[in-house]
């Protein structure tokens, strides 16, 4: 790998250092840890899940989102034809709509607000215990490291990122599946 990407990555906190293994089998990948942040992601999105079936009115949200992509659509669509009259139909609908998404935003924020000082003191704790590899900051705070088996064909197969940075992927690339899964994607 190029030492100047190396060194630009290492300064974004993407990597924790230099330590790649280029063009081989990764040798000393965290794998309890991989799947400590994992599970994690897992749990806390499925949590995540449960307190939005409970605490939002799913069908309410579903009908105000087809209200919206509705008035979108229209609005596009007198924007193009450059029909003068019912621009301004939709414009004083507007305020109705914007009213609308308010709502949907508030409600969408109910379970943010009760899930995320339990997420932080969660996170708290399974940073303090991987701390055993740690990147410090100027700001002297330390980040966990985690090196997880990333392959890419020649030019690595391990790196070692921030834990935050593997938590986020994980939580991304599972919340997608589990709000699928608990029927909570508001675009038909």
């Amino acid at each position: 790998m190029i030492p100047e990407v190396v060194h630009l990555l290492t300064l974004l906190g993407l990597l924790g250092s230099s330590r790649i293994a280029v063009g081989s089998s990764p040798t000393s990948v965290d794998w309890y840890k991989i799947f400590l942040v994992v599970g994690m992601a897992i749990g806390v999105n499925l949590l995540y899940a449960v307190g939005r079936l409970k605490l939002t009115d799913v069908d309410k949200m579903r009908r105000y989102t087809q209200e919206l992509k509705a008035f979108r659509s229209e609005m596009t669509q007198a924007m193009r034809e450059g029909d003068k009259q019912k621009q301004d139909k939709m414009k004083k609908k507007q305020q109705q709509m914007n009213k609308m998404q308010m709502e949907m935003s508030k409600e969408q924020m109910k379970p943010t607000f009760l899930f995320m000082i339990p997420l932080f003191g969660l996170y708290y704790l399974v940073s303090g215990y991987m701390n055993c590899n740690t990147l410090t900051f100027i700001c002297s705070h330390s980040v966990p490291l985690i090196t997880v088996p990333i392959y890419i064909p020649y030019i690595f197969a391990a790196a070692t990122v921030p834990f935050w940075v593997w938590y986020f992927v994980c939580s991304f690339t599972f919340s997608t599946l589990i709000n699928r899964l608990f029927g909570l994607t508001f675009d038909y």
